[in-house]
């Protein structure tokens, strides 16, 4: 049995698994490279979960996806949407299921994946817990930008177009033309003043 203190031997018994031991320095450095693999795979975990999230999210059955199927002309877009509204979110109720149960068993394995990570730990080995240290931050540093980008394209794929007025080039053109009169009537406003200053004096 190992000690409960952190040590820097190289005799190692039953580190996971029943006969995992080690007996040499070759052997540690084998262990603390597979342990540095695993941690830096549990954060491409969370990431893979991260991304089924998004999908669960999603709505599959967007204008965007009416559209890779080719349809382009807006009134098809919106007749399909009437005539197969009823179907679409029946499909969409089953699409998020199915994603949820995904995700859901990502979770379970990322549980028990966390346990693995914590019983290396407990090894109590020096070499090991840097191991677990180092793969955890290499795996942040190459999985965590993989999430924001995504967080980014759903974010992107997800939020309405910004509605546009039906009179805005009309208000613009209006907005435009009274700015430009606002000059002319100072100037009018300006020689009025000084007509009537000069009738007075």
């Amino acid at each position: 049995m190992m000690g409960m203190y952190f040590d820097t031997t190289v005799l190692m018994n039953n580190i996971l698994f029943v006969n995992w031991n080690t007996t040499t320095a070759g052997g540690v450095v084998l262990a603390s490279f597979l342990s540095f693999f695993f941690t830096a795979l549990f954060e491409g975990l969370k990431t893979l979960k991260s991304y089924v999230m998004l999908l669960r999210k999603s709505d599959p059955f967007d204008k965007e996806s009416i559209k890779k199927r080719g349809l382009q002309s807006r009134e098809s877009q919106i007749n399909l949407v009437s005539q197969n509204s009823n179907n679409q979110t029946k499909g969409l109720k089953q699409w998020r299921g199915i994603m949820f149960t995904v995700e859901s068993v990502l979770n379970l394995v990322s549980f028990f994946y966390a346990y693995l990570l914590m019983l290396i730990v407990m090894t109590y080995s020096v070499w090991l817990v840097l191991a677990v240290i180092i793969g955890a931050g290499v795996g942040y540093f190459f999985f965590h930008p993989i999430s924001e980008n995504l967080v980014v394209k759903f974010a992107a794929k997800s939020s309405p177009p910004k509605p546009v007025s039906c009179c805005s080039s009309t208000d613009d053109a209006s907005k435009g033309l009274h700015l430009q009169e606002q000059p002319k009537e100072h100037a009018r406003l300006l020689q009025a003043s000084v007509r009537d200053y000069q009738g007075i004096k």
